[in-house]
Order: structure tokens, then C-alpha cells, then sequence
């Protein structure tokens, strides 16, 4: 069980008003910022700093790993530390982090650097979610957090190749810090914490141990091969020969079908349930990438990242609202996330673990074989729930 609230207080912001929505909005832009470009963030390692693609990957690891440990911390913070100070700790450490990368440039200073910018991200990203969660309507506010956040990420793909043209990476870092300094005044709009833990009672689910393990196990390989190939998608256009300005506008309308694949799970919410639809994004990921490594042409290229990252938005969320299914009391949700953070981390490290000593076929064949290992994780508890709450609907 986890512990209670120690800092419940009394009456404060109104969560549900609009200044509070654009501010937890703007924040969840914020927190990941070098993360949801990371494909351009290690092309910019590469092409600007003159970083290996080996390097550039593991800077990416290092910022994940930052990221994942204090997500885990997280979990324990959230309920001692004042949320506001949280939040000015994490923007501040964000804009020193930015700011020192635009002065010190070898790799071993990116490595440290990189590190501490993903400690910010774990505290920022984590709160987010939960702050949301508070609200009235939840569902709507993360779904408009996920819209801005691709937005944003889409934006940044379109100018990228014109910030390195006028100032090279330090271009980048600089808006990185910009936005970080913007959100430091709407730090206030948010509350110190949250309410009193309830104590939640069990769905009925039955499901046994081994499966619960299974689904928190299928959260840490999907992310593992996400984050695996994600990093490297403009390089591996580049490899083929493809004009940086065309791998930036193919990202750019990749962006806006993840903003497609998010939407449409909030049209189809579970009416064809969340095993079928869970296979078939599965699979048309897998899809994707042999179209990647097959085709390495413009259209190839611009068909296989856009349904790429519109079925990971859209299998995303079903695979999360499973495993709140699987235990009401939120433990199953708490262990996948840690989970994800841990995959988040380890994807782009192996990744260059395995280009040291091979080429990005074998990344793309890699994320194929931890999917198929998704699948086979996450499908037994699906299933069997589903199978377990029919006779509680009838």
C-alpha cells in the first residue's frame, strides 16, 4: 500500500479552471522536450558536434536513464516533497543543463549533463500525470496534453534543420532552455499536492501474479523496442540517402498521425475490446518497420515513420488502461510505469551496444523481436481478464 499523503492541505488552485489546464499542458511540453525530438536531438549530436552515432546513443541512454531512475524516486516523492518545489528544482536544473551544453561540448560532459537533464524530466513528467489525473475530466485533459505535446514535437522537426543552419546545436539548446524559463511562472497555478490516498477496492479481475507480471513485463519490452529504433529514425534516412529538409518533413507529418492514432482510440474507447486491438497495432508496427528497412525510398521512408509513430500512440493507451484493469488499487499501473522509464532507458543503449558492432538492420530486426515478445506478454492477461469480467457485464 502506498503511504499516506503527508502533504494534504487545505483548499488551493482550482485544477479544473483553464489556467491550470494550460499551465499542467505547457509543463507536460516542457518536462520531455529533448525526448520527443530524440530522432533530431542524435542526428544534431552527429551532424553538428561531430558525435558517432554510437556516442550520440548513448547521450541519448544516459538522459533516459535520468529520467527512469527518478520516475522510480518519484514514487516516494510525490507524497513528502511540496509539488511546487519539485517543479522549480526540475525547470531550473532544465535551464542550467541547456545553458552549460551550449559552453562544454565532449562527450563526456554531454553524458553527465544529459543525465541530470533526465532527472528533471522524471520529476516533471510524472507529476504531470498526476496532477491531470486529479482533475474532472481526466480522460479529455490527457488527451489534449498528448495533441500538444506532438505539436510541439512537430513544430520542432520543421525548424530544425533552419536552427542548426543559423546556430548550429546550441540553436536547439537555447529554445530548450527558452521554454523552460516560460514555465517557471505558471509553477504557481499548480497545487503542492494531492488528496489523501483511498484505499481502492479489487475489480474482481482473479488474475493470477504470473500474469500481472507478464503485462508489467510487456510495458518494459514495447518501450525497449520503441526507444530502440526511435532515436535513430533520421539516421537511418540519412543513411539511405534521403535529404535532411525531407527526413525533418516526414517527421513532422509523423507527428500528427501519433495526434491521429491518439484520437481514434478516443473514438473507438473499447468497443472492439483491448486484445484485438492491441494485436493489430502490434502488428502493424512490426509492419512498419520491415517497410523501413525494405523500402529506403522517400515515400518508403515517410509511409513507414508515420505509421510507426501513429500506432504507438494509438497502442499505447490501451495497453496502460489494461493494466489498470488488472488491479484497481493502482500497484499494476505504478510497476508498468517504472517499467516503461527502465525500457525508455535500455532501448537506445542497446541500440548502440548492437551499431558498434553491426549496422541499423540489425536495430530494426532487434525491435522486431522485442515486440513479437510484447505480444506474447501482454495477450495471455488480456485475455484472460476479458474472460473473467464477462460474467460480472452479464
Amino acid at each position: 500500500m502506498m503511504p499516506e499523503n503527508r502533504l494534504a492541505t487545505g483548499p488551493g488552485p482550482d485544477i479544473n479552471s483553464t489556467l491550470a489546464l494550460v499551465s499542467m499542458v505547457f509543463l507536460a511540453v516542457v518536462g520531455p522536450q529533448a525526448v520527443v525530438v530524440q530522432p533530431a536531438f542524435v542526428e544534431g549530436l552527429v551532424s553538428q558536434l561531430g558525435f558517432s552515432p554510437v556516442q550520440a546513443g548513448y547521450v541519448s541512454a544516459a538522459e533516459n536513464t535520468g529520467k527512469a531512475v527518478m520516475s522510480i524516486a518519484m514514487m516516494f516523492l510525490v507524497t513528502r516533497v511540496n509539488w511546487r518545489h519539485l517543479f522549480y528544482v526540475a525547470l531550473f536544473l532544465l535551464i542550467g543543463v541547456n545553458l552549460f551544453c551550449t559552453v562544454f561540448q565532449s562527450y563526456h560532459a554531454y553524458l553527465a549533463a544529459r543525465a541530470v537533464s533526465g532527472l528533471a524530466n522524471g520529476i516533471i513528467i510524472p507529476l504531470c500525470y498526476v496532477v491531470i489525473g486529479l482533475t474532472a475530466r481526466s480522460e479529455r485533459n490527457f488527451g489534449i496534453m498528448m495533441v500538444f505535446v506532438l505539436l510541439y514535437s512537430a513544430g520542432i522537426y520543421l525548424v530544425v534543420p533552419t536552427l542548426f543552419q543559423l546556430g548550429g546545436f546550441n540553436g536547439l539548446l537555447l529554445l530548450f532552455a527558452v521554454f523552460a524559463l516560460l514555465a517557471l511562472p505558471l509553477v504557481r497555478n499548480l497545487p503542492v499536492a494531492g488528496e489523501p490516498e483511498k484505499q481502492a477496492g479489487g475489480a474482481g479481475s482473479g488474475l493470477s501474479w504470473t500474469l500481472r507480471a507478464m503485462a508489467i513485463a510487456a510495458m518494459f519490452f514495447f518501450f525497449l523496442a520503441m526507444f530502440s529504433l526511435f532515436p535513430y529514425l533520421s539516421l537511418i534516412g540519412s543513411s539511405t540517402g534521403i535529404a535532411t529538409q525531407t527526413i525533418a518533413n516526414a517527421m513532422t507529418v509523423a507527428q500528427f498521425s501519433g495526434m491521429g492514432g491518439a484520437f481514434l482510440v478516443v473514438v473507438i474507447s473499447d468497443r472492439f475490446g483491448r486484445a484485438l486491438p492491441i494485436a493489430a497495432a502490434l502488428s502493424l508496427i512490426i509492419l512498419s518497420i520491415a517497410v523501413l528497412g525494405y523500402f529506403p525510398t522517400v515515400a518508403g521512408y515517410t509511409i513507414a515513420v508515420c505509421l510507426f509513430m501513429g500506432l504507438w500512440s494509438f497502442v499505447h493507451p490501451f495497453i496502460l488502461a489494461a493494466q489498470a484493469r488488472f488491479d484497481r488499487s493502482g500497484r499494476q499501473v505504478a510497476y508498468a510505469t517504472a517499467l516503461q522509464m527502465i525500457g525508455i532507458a535500455s532501448g537506445p543503449a542497446i541500440a548502440a551496444t548492437i551499431l558498434s558492432v553491426g549496422a541499423y538492420d540489425h536495430i530494426m530486426l532487434v525491435a522486431v523481436l522485442f515486440l513479437l515478445v510484447t505480444l506474447a506478454c501482454i495477450l495471455p492477461p488480456v485475455l484472460r481478464h476479458a474472460t473473467l469480467e464477462r460474467p460480472l457485464q452479464d
